[in-house]
């Protein structure tokens, strides 16, 4: 069963199942980066909203020999675990009235997102090939971030600026995703925990994380939720008030839309070298909508100013040569 085939056999199977109470649609949804992929959504009558389950992932372990019946079955145990946003936030997304408490920026790739900018009020940074955009925060629980991009439409209701937009997202991001800032070898401690199902004493956790004396030290900037917490960087004082703990100069290496890393400055580090491992490890280990950039950057601790320090000689949405 080819792609579109499979498609289209999802939709009937789930139209039989769910019965003629739902509606059912297949729809492409274009994802940060330029990312397309293809999803099916469903939803009750009277619900404003309908989640979109998409489809890529389980056409592949489909072709790996997973059952269709089985793959139908996980669908609908997805379906059944989505998170909506409540009703009154849906409404007032499109009041005239804006929620300005929730309002909140994100950062992402400016030149692989161009074509979406057009259609999103944004504050371009062009000289870090970065732009920040606007989304409502509609919900924190269970685990479960919802957001809703502003669109011009949301602008032109609200009868806002972009100026005004940044102004109310300058307060609420830092407050609803504080940053945090952990060193690399924590971070890998925690994930090893969570992930180990042998008990490891806390004295032999410093031996399999020993750093290296010819590794400089890393440091991890995000949110606690670790979600699009690149956009710590543009926190006020985040760079400079840890510049200042470090005295000296920040590499920061893009990471993810998620996080970046903040490794301090070094006459020794190759800029050339670093964006080298970037670069492989956005083709091999991020997904296309996770990256961020290619680029290494500078932050100045005496200008107090984010540049680029390195310009990789390929975009972000490249694949590897």
């Amino acid at each position: 069963m080819v792609y579109k085939q499979f498609q289209k056999a999802v939709k009937e199977s789930l139209e039989e199942r769910f019965g003629s109470v739902y509606s059912l649609a297949l729809q492409s949804v274009t994802k940060n980066n330029g990312l397309t992929l293809d999803g099916i959504c469903i939803s009750k009558p009277q619900e404003h909203t309908a989640p979109a389950i998409y489809l890529e992932t389980f056409y592949e372990t489909y072709k790996k020999g997973k059952p269709f019946p089985q793959i139908i079955d996980e669908i609908m145990e997805l379906y059944e675990t989505q998170h909506l946003p409540e009703d009154n936030f849906i409404e007032e997304l499109h009041s005239e009235n804006p929620l300005t408490d929730r309002i909140i920026f994100r950062i992402i790739n400016e030149s692989a997102n161009r074509a979406m900018l057009f259609d999103l009020p944004h504050i371009s940074l062009p000289d870090l090939d970065l732009s920040l955009i606007f989304c409502l925060s509609l919900n924190k629980k269970d685990d479960q971030l919802l957001t809703a991009l502003i669109h011009n439409s949301h602008q032109k209701l609200w009868n806002l600026s972009t100026e005004d937009l940044y102004q109310y997202a300058k307060l609420n991001t830092p407050d609803l995703f504080p940053a945090r800032i952990n060193s690399l070898l924590d971070v890998m401690k925690e994930i090893a925990k969570k992930s180990s199902d042998i008990e490891i004493k806390e004295e032999d956790w410093a031996g399999l994380f020993a750093p290296s004396p010819l590794s400089p030290p890393m440091y991890v900037l995000s949110n606690p939720y670790g979600v699009h917490g690149a956009a710590c960087m543009f926190y006020e004082d985040i760079l400079k008030d840890f510049a200042e703990s470090m005295e000296g100069d920040l590499i920061i290496l893009p990471s993810s839309i998620h996080e970046v890393l903040l490794i301090p400055h070094s006459n020794h580090i190759s800029y050339e070298e670093l964006a080298e491992t970037v670069f492989s490890i956005n083709q091999e280990e991020v997904p296309q909508e996770d990256r961020l950039s290619n680029h290494i950057y500078l932050y100045s601790r005496s200008k107090n100013r984010l540049s680029i320090a390195f310009t990789s000689s390929f975009p972000i949405g490249t694949m590897n040569p």
